[in-house]
């Protein structure tokens, strides 16, 4: 048996082995040699379940093994709702997790490294988060997806992206300019009117934003949707494109067209002699102002909130910084200059044809809490399992309704110390000759204000490790 072949055996046992233990959490309590009814299981306010397509081996000694396509997820996610009917899903998302050196899988962990020398390979999976089954009569649900572009200029995205298999080769680092395509704005546009004609086969349950690898310098490499992996050369040009993935739960037509908002944060931009001083508004002032803006909004229903990491640019390299959230994408050029990235504040939403309340979110105060893994020591942070069951517990002391929910990564400097970063500022320098650390995140949004909880003494459970019920990779 090949190395391999042994490699993915061990995947699939480690994936199997955590569904067991979530099927055994989950079975109802045997009392039949008891006279005492037993209480109903209780769910937990909000979690989430995460699906990685399998691993198909690999062909070629040395190189990343080939793992099934981002389909293939959805199908055993409906599987696992159908059988667990007592959750009801809240949200999906896309996750990018990098492979480990020897390419496994470990989508507990929390912190990622980026390596700026060698490849970097990434694996998409899905999570699907979820809530308890308010009517137990209801039908169970299945998900499906659609995944949205920009367009190119030539009008033939596909042909464009054919074509770079036999042109990427020959450019050379520093050479890769940004292709035309669409905005955002014109591809949400050319979304919908596709969906005039071909409607979704149920209701919009979310809209997401997602970047994908559109070309890089000395690669053949080109974009597909459905891939669940890529690769990246820490020393090569590339060339990212963003995209829209919308989810829905399948049923009848609803005829439905979707929409985003995004709020960016000021920026701040003086000349100091020959340099350039910039500072950010926070992410509690951006939020702030996103509040304001949906209390005025009518005609429809939000269906996510996520921070979306936009690349700024100047123009010659020279005067201020541009923050533009439309683009359709940027370049990654290695060199000594530093990128400029921030995040912003985008809300999406589908259009409701039928308006029952004037000013829906009249009486809304957009609130957020960000959970951080606790940091053990140094680059060592507690499970993502162990973050979302403090999640959990946090909900359930405050009993606060859950507005929205994102999974987001947080850039780490090689100095940081305490949690690992500013959680209230949104821009980052990024050094393409330098490794990066990403920390991942779990960030809540509130339809109200809130006050914390009292905290409670250390429980030494939380201080383990290992899979907690709520996190499961299948």
């Amino acid at each position: 048996m090949t190395e391999e072949a042994k490699e993915s055996i061990e995947m699939d046992q480690h994936e199997e082995e955590a569904k067991d233990a979530v099927e055994e959490e989950t079975q109802p309590i045997d009392n039949s040699d008891s006279n005492e009814v037993p209480e109903p299981e209780e769910l937990p306010p909000l979690t989430y379940v995460d699906f990685t397509p399998k691993c198909l081996g690999s062909t070629i000694v040395g190189k990343e093994p080939d793992f099934a396509e981002f389909g293939t997820v959805i199908e055993e996610a409906n599987e696992w709702l159908e059988a667990h009917p007592q959750f009801t899903v809240y949200k999906c998302e896309t996750l990018a997790s990098r492979l480990g050196a020897d390419f496994n899988i470990d989508g507990d962990v929390s912190l990622v490294h980026v390596s700026s020398n060698g490849r970097n390979v990434f694996l998409r999976s899905l999570r699907v988060w979820l809530i308890p089954t308010a009517d137990p009569t209801a039908p169970v649900q299945k998900i499906g997806y659609i995944t949205a572009l920009p367009d190119h200029s030539s009008g033939d995205l596909q042909a464009f992206l054919n074509s770079l298999t036999n042109s990427a080769t020959s450019r050379q680092i520093g050479d890769i300019t940004f292709p035309s395509f669409d905005t955002l704005t014109q591809t949400v546009e050319k979304l919908n009117r596709h969906l005039q004609s071909k409607p979704i086969p149920g209701r919009i349950l979310c809209m997401e934003t997602l970047t994908f690898k559109c070309m890089e310098a000395n690669t053949s490499d080109k974009l597909a949707t459905e891939a669940s992996t890529w690769s990246e050369g820490g020393s090569n040009a590339k060339v990212f494109l963003h995209g829209f993935r919308v989810f829905y739960i399948l049923g009848k037509p609803c005829f439905e067209s979707v929409g985003y908002y995004d709020e960016v944060p000021d920026i701040f931009q003086s000349k100091d002699g020959l340099a350039l001083k910039l500072k950010f508004a926070t992410f509690d002032q951006t939020l702030s102002k996103a509040a304001s803006w949906l209390k005025k909004q009518s005609g429809f229903r939000i269906v996510n909130i996520q921070s979306v990491t936009v690349k700024l640019e100047r123009k010659y390299g020279q005067g201020p910084w541009i923050l533009d959230p439309t683009i359709p994408g940027y370049t990654d050029n290695p060199g000594l200059t530093e990128s400029r990235f921030t995040k912003i504040i985008r809300i999406a939403y589908v259009k409701e044809q039928k308006l029952n309340n004037p000013l829906p979110y009249a009486q809304v105060t957009l609130t957020s809490r960000l959970f951080i893994p606790c940091r053990v020591d140094g680059r060592l942070f507690e499970t993502m399992s162990k973050t979302i069951m403090r999640v959990m517990k946090w909900l359930s002391k405050t009993r606060l309704p859950v507005f929205a929910c994102e999974t987001v990564r947080y850039h780490l400097t090689n100095d940081s110390e305490g949690q690992g970063f500013n959680n209230d500022r949104l821009d980052s320098l990024i050094n393409s000759y330098q490794g990066q650390h990403y920390l991942t995140c779990i960030r809540l949004y509130f339809p109200c204000t809130f006050e914390e909880p009292q905290p409670d003494p250390a429980d030494p459970e939380d201080l383990g490790w290992g899979w907690g019920w709520a996190c499961v990779v299948s």
